[in-house]
């Protein structure tokens, strides 16, 4: 049976959160219990904006799509009732309105600021993007942009959607082509904006309440800017607002010292890390001379085989400082949560520290590798780290 195109009230009054209307289809999507009705007032995906939520006779509206004019309402569970009341979920709603006509608002800006044009746009469900076909934008040119913006919403244009012909069509400045041939709708800011839609929007532009651009990246030869409108603008504010108390309070400062505070805390600390990395370089030469000093000759070669706890980029270190001595033979067991085997040599010894700590790695349970000169690896365990060294200890003696 051919199911009729479903009646779509939303395009006449996007405020309408409840109706009545007759089932006209069923069938399954994606495992889940969906409905075809004579009339909705739901919003389905597209246009770049996600679809209403809500219920129908009570069961919670899942997703809303749209194939071949029939809109289907995806159901969290089946719906046995032929006729059925709607309830759109209304903070969500009007958050979507808000949005998109905000998007209307701010890609007309970007049109008179800065001849950009909107080439995509994106509904999040924290954020909200827009595609615009200049890549080259400056800092001063998207606030102009968000400035006239944001006036047009303080002007509080009306709002107007209506279906035109295409002679009617013909004599509205849309900004840009409409994707469709038949039943177009214009959305209007009046004076400002028209824009050939579908979407719900609220109906005077004050109700956006605000605009802020929040982000910028640029994509090629477009710039994808973010933006947050009406009550998503105001939270983000809220979080905004926390955060600078929360270090003013930290910094025992006004939070118009904030910047000045974190920059003289940077500061400190890039003195703090080079001081430290002094201490380290110190520590590290001072500590491979020690070891090179307990280190036994053993002919023409010094083996220094030790377990230590240090950060493992603190034994690459002193391995590396060990390695540039004539004769040394380096085998370091790196204590921890995930043990590593560290092994070395200086260039005038013979023996391959890959096959050396592959063998000895698997002594242990573990597993590594590397050049004849410089090898590393793991082991599951302190235990198995002691197993692996010992196993080192023997070959390397059995080499002699």
């Amino acid at each position: 049976m051919t199911i009729v195109a479903t009646e779509r009230l939303y395009i006449y009054d996007s405020y309408l959160r409840e109706f009545a209307a007759q089932v006209v289809g069923r069938q399954v999507s994606d495992g889940k219990p969906a409905i075809a009705l004579d009339r909705t007032a739901f919003y389905p995906t597209g246009g770049g904006q996600p679809n209403d939520r809500g219920t129908l006779a009570g069961v919670p509206v899942l997703d809303v799509i749209v194939e071949d004019g029939v809109v289907w309402h995806i159901l969290a569970a089946e719906c046995p009732r032929e006729e059925v009341r709607g309830v759109i979920d209304w903070s969500r709603r009007f958050d979507h309105m808000q949005q998109h006509t905000g998007q209307h608002i701010l890609s007309q800006a970007f049109v008179v600021t800065c001849d950009a044009e909107t080439v995509a746009f994106h509904m999040g469900a924290d954020a909200s993007t827009i595609d615009l076909n200049r890549a080259d934008l400056r800092p001063d040119a998207l606030a102009a942009a968000e400035t006239v913006a944001n006036a047009v919403i303080d002007a509080a244009h009306p709002m107007t959607a209506t279906v035109v012909t295409q002679d009617e069509l013909a004599q509205l400045p849309l900004r840009k082509p409409p994707k469709v041939t038949e039943a177009i709708r214009v959305v209007q800011v009046a004076g400002f904006d028209w824009s050939a839609c579908g979407g719900t929007h609220v109906a005077n532009s004050s109700q956006v309440g605000l605009v802020k651009i929040t982000g910028i990246e640029r994509r090629g030869s477009e710039l994808r800017v973010t933006f947050l409108c009406g009550g998503r603008a105001r939270a983000d504010y809220a979080r905004l607002q926390a955060l600078a108390s929360g270090l003013a309070t930290r910094f025992t400062c006004a939070q118009d010292e904030v910047l000045g505070a974190v920059e003289r805390l940077t500061a400190e600390h890039k003195v703090i890390r080079k001081d430290l990395a002094d201490l380290e370089t110190q520590w590290v030469e001072a500590t491979a001379a020690a070891w090179w000093g307990e280190a036994a000759p053993q002919g023409q070669q010094r083996v220094i085989l030790r377990a230590i706890d240090v950060p493992v980029e603190r034994a690459k270190k002193l391995a590396q400082a060990l390695r540039v001595r004539p004769g040394a033979l380096v085998i370091l067991g790196v204590l921890g949560e995930r043990p590593q085997l560290l092994f070395t040599r200086a260039d005038d010894v013979s023996l391959n520290m890959g096959d050396l700590l592959r063998t000895v790695a698997a002594a242990g349970g573990g597993r590594g590798g590397g050049r004849p000169d410089w090898a590393q690896g793991g082991v599951p365990s302190n235990e198995a780290l002691g197993v692996a060294l010992d196993a080192a200890r023997v070959r390397i003696m059995n080499d002699e």
